[in-house]
């Protein structure tokens, strides 16, 4: 375990967070398998990481159900409900701070009120990559880095898709318009964090190598392309 990890994880664990530890994203489908009770109604939120590591299919096939796990042949389409409209929310965060707080950027807020209220249960799988030193430091990264690259890449009409930085718009498209940073485990779910060494879903440092960088990029877009064909074309200003 490397030393980042192990300080995140003791931090979280002194905000009351349960938190397991995989050293790769292929073992931790069998620890989402084992915490999820098999008649648990399942939200995903549309997390790449959750996406990742494919333990929606398995679930789906042991029997649970959910806006996320739709019927053999049916397209797939993301929630707008709120996701503590299920059992269980199974989902990343957009960063995680060495000294265990949760910060999340949402536009409409379905993603964050499943974490904090209502939901019975509530499973992060977070990669290492999604590790920051502080607050300043998540808000700057989610600003910087995650919200204009997903605008880009799904093809959202935002200033920051065509800036690559944030621009404090106002604009209809805009992505982050509710911010949260959970300080310490609400009380009403049951709350797991999965803290994974391997680098999984969107969220890099600017100054990381290169090749880092793009491996991280090319593995978030291969997953929403996927998810992209069954989702229908995304906003353009031609449409309401």
């Amino acid at each position: 375990m490397n030393k980042d990890i192990e300080t995140t994880i003791n931090a979280l664990k002194k905000n009351n967070f349960d938190v397991e530890y995989a050293d790769k994203a292929k073992d931790v489908t069998d620890i989402v398998l084992r915490l999820i009770p098999e008649d648990a109604t399942i939200e995903m939120a549309g997390s790449t990481s959750v996406i990742q590591i494919g333990a929606m299919k398995k679930l789906g096939e042991r029997g649970n159900k959910g806006p996320a796990i739709p019927e053999p042949g049916a397209i797939m389409r993301p929630s707008l409900e709120p996701a503590n409209r299920c059992d269980v929310l199974i989902v990343s965060t957009n960063a995680v701070t060495m000294d265990g707080k949760l910060v999340n950027l949402d536009g409409m807020g379905n993603r964050v009120t499943g974490m904090v209220y209502g939901t019975k249960q509530v499973i992060l799988v977070v990669g290492q990559n999604k590790i920051v030193k502080d607050v300043p430091a998540a808000l700057e990264r989610v600003q910087q880095v995650i919200a204009p690259y997903h605008a880009m890449n799904m093809g959202i009409p935002t200033p920051c898709a065509q800036t690559g930085k944030c621009e404090d718009c106002n604009s209809p498209y805009r992505i982050c318009n509710v911010t949260t940073i959970i300080s310490k485990k609400p009380p009403s779910p049951k709350f797991t964090i999965i803290m994974v060494e391997e680098d999984m879903g969107l969220g890099w440092d600017p100054d990381w190598p290169e090749e880092r960088i793009k491996k991280i990029a090319f593995a978030y877009r291969k997953e929403w392309q996927k998810m992209m064909v069954h989702m229908g074309p995304p906003p353009s200003k031609d449409r309401g």
